[in-house]
């Protein structure tokens, strides 16, 4: 099972969010959505761009939460070592 911390879903805080706002641009975008611009449905185009923020979201917190994790890891074993001398 994955650590809370770790996984970001639509039941989390970001997660979330990124559904709401997807949620509102498709409200937004309703009157227009079988409209098209240069060819490309806007209704289409608004999707992927929420999948993509939500995607590069959950990519920047994973690298933060391994950059913690490797931080308070070198804290740990330099704590460990201090005690045991």
């Amino acid at each position: 099972m994955t650590h809370p911390a770790y996984y970001v879903g639509s039941t989390g805080p970001i997660g979330l969010l990124a559904v709401a706002g997807a949620g509102y641009l498709v409200y937004r975008l309703g009157k227009k959505s079988g409209a098209e611009k240069d060819g490309k449905n806007i209704l289409n185009q608004a999707f992927k761009s929420t999948v993509k923020t939500v995607y590069r979201a959950k990519v920047a917190i994973g690298e933060s939460l391994e950059d913690r994790k490797k931080h308070f890891s070198e804290l740990w074993d330099e704590a460990l070592a201090e005690a045991r001398k």
